[in-house]
């Protein structure tokens, strides 16, 4: 089976040190690896730390291997600290924070700008205020399609539906932590999104921002207690069962967790963060493995013990599969 690689977006908020260092070189690196491999929407933000400044630097750099056509640009605006006194999303921001997401990026459009984390701040502000600016800058040209971002499904439901009724549809919803190996929401929202006009949807973070990953969870993570727990028992079993197969290199809670949340085929495309050459090629192989394993449909892997493993932690998570943490968190 051929893949479609540009079903795979890169999120570039990793550049921003949130989840440990990365080396300019090593952010080359990996976008030249990423655009070599057909991979072509680029995902950050000013909240990101100083990721658009380093995503334009490689960019920059790259410019004459791949041409800005070659590639889509998707930044947001209106957040730009942790707490909701960090928030701006008033006209004239709107238009200056456009303006300095194209000098980090040294292009002179943009190709998707969303309003981060729609549910820090009252939904008029953002259908009422920063989208219809938005809306100007894309009949300007500046900016060519518009959206949001954010965790709670229903926020991003109910301003997708007030833009539906205003006859000015989204063009892009991206939800992040909401289908994975824990978190499987987004499907009820899928199809009430797509009926509310929205034409893309981006699903974000199969890992849950480091969650499922192999290595030990964020401090800053927001999951309960109850859930992580649960996640560092599934990661035991994993490094059990990998330890008396051989597999100790190839197999972890993160690349199951790849498996399962990238063969979800409803959502038009699944952003994953990556900050070195090779953990872009991990993502490709996973993704390549994830359809033809088709997990998120029924599908099985054809290993009988890794199958039954699969299971086990499927079991153990299973509890939290309607699960969300509060955001914005009560110290926001």
């Amino acid at each position: 089976m051929l893949c479609d690689n540009s079903k795979i977006g890169l999120g570039c908020g990793v550049f921003g040190g949130a989840y440990g260092p990365a080396s300019q070189s090593d952010i080359v690196d990996t976008v030249r690896a990423a655009l070599g491999s057909d991979i072509t929407l680029l995902d950050t933000s000013p909240y990101y730390n100083d990721s658009e400044v380093r995503l334009g630097s490689a960019l920059l750099e790259l410019r004459s291997e791949f041409p800005r056509s070659s590639y889509r640009i998707c930044t947001k605006l209106g957040r730009y600290g942790y707490r909701q006194a960090d928030f701006d999303y008033s006209a004239a921001r709107v238009v200056d924070s456009v303006n300095e997401s194209m000098r980090r990026l040294h292009t002179d459009y943009l190709d998707i700008v969303l309003c981060h984390d729609v549910e820090f701040v009252d939904c008029q502000q953002v259908v009422d205020v920063a989208l219809p600016k938005l809306f100007e800058l894309k009949r300007q040209g500046i900016v060519r399609q518009v959206g949001i971002s954010g965790y709670p499904l229903d926020v991003l439901l109910r301003i997708a539906q007030v833009q539906f009724e205003r006859n000015q549809p989204l063009d892009v919803c991206l939800s992040y932590c909401n289908f994975n190996l824990h978190c499987q929401l987004l499907p009820d929202y899928v199809p009430q999104l797509r009926d509310a006009g929205v034409k893309t949807i981006v699903a974000a973070s199969p890992l849950s921002m480091g969650l499922l990953s192999r290595d030990a969870t964020p401090p800053w993570h927001p999951a309960k207690p109850e859930l992580q727990a649960a996640v560092a028992q599934c990661n035991e079993l994993v490094h059990s069962f990998a330890g008396l197969n051989g597999r100790a290199d190839d197999l972890s809670l993160a690349t199951m967790a790849e498996d399962f949340a990238f063969s979800y085929d409803q959502v038009d495309v699944h952003l994953v963060g990556a900050k070195t050459s090779s953990e872009v090629c991990c993502a490709l192989e996973a993704y390549a493995r994830a359809q033809k394993l088709r997990l998120a449909s029924g599908g099985q892997y054809p290993d009988a013990g890794l199958q039954q493993l699969y299971e086990q932690i499927r079991r153990l998570l299973g509890p939290f599969a309607g699960y969300t943490w509060p955001s914005p968190p009560a110290d926001a």
